[in-house]
């Protein structure tokens, strides 16, 4: 806001007459001050006063020409008059003429050291010709003659801020609060930098004083929002995106955020419905088209999300985030080759994202390229799905360092299943000559002690100054080398305890066809419902046995076919699957989906039916019906998850003939 001098009614010194022009101008009859002015002109001597609210005059009725003519008569009168060099200034400062302008304050500031008005608007006129560090320099000159000037405050409140200086800025805008404790937007402006800052609870307050004196601000609103999303309080943060939208129903980006956070409490359906009203107004943000294809993965319309990935690329090109999640919905279509493209490009953008580089291993696996893929699945250590202890640099093996003598620290990760398919590679360890400690839970120390190899099974994490190397569970496949030729150990590798498997010998019947079952998994989406084992429990000879523990043996209680049930007899000493191991010894078939139990029977040599959702875990791969992992298993792949009844059929087909010879 610039300043300027046009009332006289305090200059005493004035005649009678530069009274009387002054009145008509105050009631804005500027007409009748320029013809006046100029009678009087004429018959009376030249005047600088007279002249220059005659060019003050003009300028109000934008004639610039004659208001520049009359400053520089007035001037031409009285070289002195700094009043004259202001207004002059005034309009080259308006006309953007600013060397002119500048010029122009900085005279009238040489004759008058004191003319407050000409210093701040010179530091207006050198911040807008982008002098700023001179621009300060004059604000701050400006109030060591006059601190309690609260337009210098807030002027060089808004200048640090654009410099992010933000101390600075919040500083000067606070002086402007002690000088009058409602002015201008000066709370909005606090809450946007203390946003910027991130210290949010200040932010908030200040948004909620300027919501006091402006209760139609939406953008203030709107912003509390998204200080409340950083405190990830969403029910906060929602309220005040809804109260925006109340106040300015077109402001669509509150719809953005409203989106955000129906997607981050899992409300997918309003989330999307929230996004669509914003893309509405706003079809090319990448973001909210990721977002909204983010929304339709989870709810598992895999085409949808792709699509929606689609155009976030094509508005970005280098959005990163659309490339990786456009590569996982590829993956869980089945389609590795177009995943690994969409990854490629994501690693092309941010080449060391831990996230995309594990993904990308597991499409790689899944491909049977296991060299790489394990080599990328390290990158799992950075994940923060990551429980256990990173390994120690120092202590890393290269895979190449001679391990004959040396002492090699092992610990479990991941479930059951992880640990007993992965254990097999502790006995490669010993073949190298190390002296090996595993650190396992404790309930599975019993199993896992039928290695057939001298391993110090272990649930504490040991005195590393005994320790040469160490290395998590899942990282020996890497460091070993293991491609999809080399797997070793496909066959049996785990024993079950021979009392064990004399004493349910006894307790099964040896003259039929025994078949363990286990239905249900740690994920729903790898289990299948138990009513599809009907027809095969009907099959002569045949026995069903399930192997299933915990909640989902209630499903039990809802079948009308029988199924021998051991309940808490099985495994109730403490020891994780050794009654278990002892009863899939006296079966002749296990049929099982993807659970620790298909890594038991396969790992104890056991003939195993592993039934499979359409796309996997990485570990089955695609496209095959048996595994290098298990030499023992075969694999049921079902094409309809919403349905399972086809690949129960086709399993009854092949087990028919089987039990009809016995």
């Amino acid at each position: 806001m610039l300043s300027s001098n046009t009332n006289y009614n305090n200059q005493n010194t004035i005649d009678d007459f530069l009274g009387q022009i002054i009145d008509l101008y105050n009631n804005g009859k500027f007409e009748k001050v320029i013809f006046q002015t100029n009678k009087h002109l004429e018959k009376n001597p030249p005047s600088h006063q007279l002249y220059n609210i005659l060019g003050i005059t003009y300028n109000k009725l934008n004639n610039n020409i004659l208001a520049h003519e009359c400053y520089s008569k007035a001037i031409n009168i009285e070289p002195n008059f700094a009043v004259s060099y202001f207004n002059l200034g005034l309009l080259f400062h308006e006309q953007n003429s600013f060397e002119q302008a500048i010029k122009n304050y900085k005279k009238a500031t040489s004759l008058n050291p004191d003319y407050i008005d000409a210093i701040f608007n010179l530091g207006i006129v050198l911040s807008d010709s982008g002098e700023i560090n001179k621009a300060i320099y004059t604000y701050k000159s400006l109030l060591k003659k006059y601190y309690s000037h609260i337009d210098t405050h807030y002027n060089l409140g808004v200048i640090f801020k654009e410099m992010n200086r933000f101390s600075s800025s919040i500083f000067h805008y606070k002086e402007v609060l002690k000088i009058k404790p409602i002015y201008l937007d000066t709370f909005f402006k606090l809450g946007t930098l203390y946003l910027k800052i991130k210290d949010f609870e200040k932010a908030i307050y200040y948004f909620l004083k300027e919501c006091e004196i402006n209760k139609n601000n939406y953008m203030a609103y709107y912003l509390m929002g998204n200080a409340y999303i950083e405190k990830s309080d969403l029910k906060a943060a929602y309220q005040k995106f809804q109260k925006s939208l109340q106040i300015n129903p077109k402001f669509f980006n509150a719809f953005k955020y409203l989106g955000y956070i129906k997607q981050k409490e899992q409300d997918h359906n309003l989330a999307i419905q929230f996004y669509n009203k914003f893309l509405k107004l706003n079809p090319a943000c990448s973001e909210t088209n990721n977002n909204l294809g983010f929304c339709f993965e989870q709810k598992k319309e895999f085409v949808k999300a792709l699509n929606y990935y689609k155009k976030s690329i094509k508005y970005d090109p280098v959005y990163f985030e659309a490339h990786h999640n456009m590569g996982n919905v590829l993956q869980k279509l089945g389609e590795l080759d177009k995943a690994r493209h969409s990854y490629e490009k994501a690693l092309n953008i941010c080449p060391n994202n831990s996230e995309t580089l594990l993904n990308y291993g597991c499409a790689n696996l899944r491909m049977g390229f296991l060299k790489i893929g394990f080599q990328m699945y390290e990158n799992r250590l950075y994940s923060k799905e990551f429980v256990c202890k990173p390994p120690k640099k120092n202590l890393t093996w290269d895979g190449k360092k001679s391990l004959v003598g040396k002492h090699f620290f092992v610990y479990d990760e991941q479930g059951f299943g992880d640990i007993i398919q992965f254990s097999r590679y502790l006995l490669l360890l010993k073949e190298k000559g190390a002296k090996i400690t595993f650190k396992v839970r404790k309930d599975l120390h019993k199993l896992l002690s039928t290695l057939q190899v001298d391993v110090n099974l272990t649930p504490y994490y040991p005195n590393y100054e005994e320790i040469d190397f160490e290395s998590p569970l899942l990282s020996l496949p890497y460091l070993l080398g293991t491609d999809i030729e080399n797997i070793p150990t496909q066959n049996r590798y785990i024993f079950a305890n021979e009392k064990k498997i004399t004493y349910w010998n006894k307790r099964l019947d040896s003259k039929k066809f025994k078949i363990g079952i286990n239905w249900h998994g740690s994920f729903n989406n790898k289990s299948f419902e138990l009513n599809n084992l009907k027809k095969i429990a009907k099959l002569p000879n045949v026995e069903l046995i399930s192997l299933q523990k915990g909640e989902s043996e209630k499903d039990l209680d809802d079948i009308d076919f029988p199924i021998k049930s051991f309940g808490s007899e099985i495994d109730n000493d403490g020891d994780a699957f050794v009654d278990t191991a002892a009863i899939i010894v006296n079966c002749d078939l296990i049929i099982t989906c993807d659970t620790s139990i298909a890594h038991l029977s396969g790992a104890l040599g056991k003939k195993t039916w592993i039934v499979l959702k359409k796309i996997p875990d990485w570990r089955w791969m695609l496209n095959r019906s048996d595994t290098p992992w298990y030499s023992n298993a075969l694999l049921f792949r079902n094409t309809n998850m919403k349905n399972w009844k086809l690949i129960f059929k086709t399993i009854h087909k092949k087990l028919k003939p089987m039990v009809s010879k016995i």
